[in-house]
């Protein structure tokens, strides 16, 4: 073989390479797609476990019969949540709701009780941090429910997304974003294990100024009153127990029950008499606890 009809040999050959390796990738992206179906139905079909209240089923039979306003629907969800525990009337009710932080107490309702659908409303709406200001950064709540997530969907390219986000975070200071270099080893929080520093100033900052310390007090809050007993939790919300002790411990500590008037002020958008931005105020407070409560005897909020 001449040396020409070599080159052109080299050439077929570099071409077929490169289309066997494209559909290679394109085989692997139809069989992610379709392990990501697969999980979602398998999600989906969890969700369907989850106990309907009438309140939420006569909500959908009138909105399908043009039979009632959005006022009246969102009454009937509202009773299915406070009056039956309804995890459907709990994620509608978010959906419906303005503002961010008065929604935010109803999907961790239903997210805390196995629900899929609140947990990704969670992760996709609430902790999804990418771009917030520093305040409102929540990537270790993201990483805790994203772990969540993945026992129900682990083919969610959202999931997918976070790993990537949670490698970045954990390979730089979140404060200054200094590397790990022969020098310089980064250490991570202690009580997260999500973020790293390159010092204690750092550390400072981002504890105090950042509101670190909310947020990592919540994680604490869910690795202790929520993780283990998870299971134990939606097994009982599909059994429809009326009495769950570690739920009830466990919204207790997140402060779901606290009494209203500890945040009726926030339902005028308002905290110690001035206008606050609502998504300011979805990581939590110094101890962990949210802002807003969702006890059945408080208001709901502004649709």
């Amino acid at each position: 073989m001449g040396r020409k009809q070599k080159l052109r040999q080299e050439k077929r050959n570099i071409k077929n390479k490169a289309a066997a390796a494209e559909v290679t990738a394109a085989a692997a992206e139809v069989t992610a797609a379709a392990a990501a179906n697969a999980a979602e139905e398998k999600a989906l079909a969890l969700e369907d476990q989850l106990p309907k209240s009438d309140m939420y089923v006569q909500a959908l039979y009138m909105a399908d019969t043009d039979n009632i306003t959005r006022r009246e629907q969102f009454e009937l969800f509202k009773r299915g949540a406070t009056e039956d525990a309804c995890i459907h009337s709990m994620f509608r009710m978010g959906k419906m709701l303005m503002h961010a932080h008065m929604a935010l107490p109803w999907f961790l309702e239903g997210a805390i009780r196995g629900s899929f659908q609140c947990t990704m409303k969670l992760l996709g709406q609430f902790y999804f941090t990418k771009t917030f200001q520093p305040n409102r950064k929540a990537d270790a709540l993201q990483d805790y429910w994203g772990e969540i997530t993945k026992k129900f969907h682990s083919g969610d390219s959202l999931v997918d997304t976070m790993k990537i986000l949670k490698c970045s975070v954990t390979q730089e200071c979140i404060i200054c974003s200094k590397t790990d270099t022969k020098t310089l080893t980064l250490k991570q929080c202690e009580g997260c294990s999500v973020y790293c520093y390159c010092s204690v100033g750092c550390q400072t900052i981002h504890w105090k100024e950042s509101k670190h310390r909310n947020e990592c007090k919540q994680v604490h809050i869910l690795n202790k009153y929520h993780k283990p007993y998870a299971k134990e939790i939606r097994d009982a919300v599909i059994r429809g127990d009326k009495e769950i002790p570690s739920l009830e411990k466990l919204r207790y500590k997140l402060g779901l029950t606290r009494p209203e008037e500890e945040y009726i002020e926030f339902f005028e958008l308002t905290h110690n008499g001035e206008k606050i931005d609502p998504n300011d105020y979805l990581v939590g407070r110094e101890d962990g606890t949210l802002w807003v409560g969702s006890t059945p005897s408080s208001p709901i909020g502004t649709l």
